[in-house]
């Protein structure tokens, strides 16, 4: 897939400055402008995180002159995924009445995911808001969204619930903060659990019920604990890396350090100097995922399914699934309310019980 004309980023006002955190190189509220400036005009390539990505066998990475490509299945393994999911009955009212339990073998389908993204990405000062649908990738081929369900208001993390249906019981999240979506999309919406497991030496069993009571801060537990560091985890779509909320000294990152974006400067392997990058809080709210970029991002990924929905007339609604009417690279809106009506319409028509 080869990369398409930027749209202009729509501003979102910059938290003023980051915290400090003990030996982490973070800018102060002083130093967050010359950071900043540091960071747009001396631009740092991922190709070396890209060789610290403990990658699942089902994706395959390929380097090109300045880019580089993501390409899977999207399907994660079997212990990557629970067993069974609670589903809601209306997909903007995310609570336990009404709702079914599935299984997700019945509902995971192929996403044949082939994404292109830039080695060296574009910071900018203004932001541009987290789509719904896919907002990056994991190194299990699992898709990241954003912290919000359709509505923008229903908050993945936080309204999780418990569901019991034929006997069986299920979580609408499982235990590591992510679900099936519309059109067998796996994907999460926090810090995965099983796949930090998983690349510090772990199995990364995942669990159909999960806790819904209390708020997390702390670090997800890593099995190498004595060498506790920055883990990545996967990328954005602007090409930043996703890691989870360890420091550089082992100790756990806070909300309060971060940017509006979930963004931080600072040292992770293989970059002692610090670099841009994202961070996974384990919290129940909206700080959970990524919910702007601070990179530069392809259209090809904010407005794909605009050429579905522009034109005269009302777009057809055809075929199997939604996700046959456009690739599944592109299964993402702009964040635009107006256009987000549109896709809930669609997936209305086409009965898709939640769009997650």
């Amino acid at each position: 897939m080869t990369m398409m004309s930027v749209r202009r980023p729509r501003g979102v006002p910059l938290l003023a400055g980051l915290c400090a955190l003990t030996g982490v190189l973070v800018p102060s509220l002083a130093s967050a402008a010359t950071h900043a400036s540091y960071r747009v005009t001396t631009p740092q390539s991922e190709r070396t995180a890209l060789t610290y990505v403990h990658w699942a066998s089902n994706v395959k990475v390929t380097l090109g002159n300045g880019s580089w490509t993501f390409s899977s299945d999207g399907l994660p393994a079997s212990n990557f995924v629970a067993t069974n999911y609670a589903v809601p009955s209306n997909p903007f009212d995310v609570s336990a009445t009404g709702a079914s339990v599935v299984a997700s073998a019945s509902v995971l389908t192929d996403q044949n995911y082939d994404y292109t993204l830039p080695l060296t990405p574009t910071y900018s000062k203004k932001v541009t808001t987290t789509n719904q649908g896919p907002i990056g990738f994991l190194l299990d081929g699992g898709a990241m969204y954003n912290p919000y369900e359709a509505n923008h208001q229903t908050v993945a993390t936080s309204d999780n619930f418990v569901a019991t249906g034929n006997g069986v019981t299920a979580s609408f999240l499982d235990d590591c903060d992510g679900h099936p979506g519309p059109g067998g999309q796996y994907h999460y919406h926090g810090l995965p659990t099983c796949l930090v497991a998983y690349a510090t030496g772990g199995t990364g069993q995942v669990a159909s019920v999960t806790s819904t009571a209390g708020s997390r801060t702390s670090s997800v537990s890593e099995t190498t604990a004595a060498s506790r560091r920055p883990l990545i985890l996967g990328f954005a779509f602007d090409g930043y890396g996703i890691y989870d909320n360890v420091a550089m000294n082992g100790a756990t990152i806070p909300v309060a350090s971060l940017d509006a974006c979930n963004g931080i400067f600072s040292p992770v392997p293989g970059y002692p100097h610090g670099v841009y990058h994202y961070v996974l809080e384990n919290v129940k709210g909206a700080r959970s995922s990524i919910g702007c970029y601070h990179g530069v991002v392809s259209s090809a990924y904010t407005r794909a399914l605009e050429g579905e929905l522009d034109g005269p007339g009302t777009p057809a609604i055809v075929g199997p699934s939604l996700s046959s009417l456009v690739p599944a690279t592109a299964y993402t809106l702009a964040a635009d309310a107006s256009e987000d009506t549109v896709l809930r319409a669609m997936l209305r028509l086409r009965g898709f019980n939640n769009d997650c």
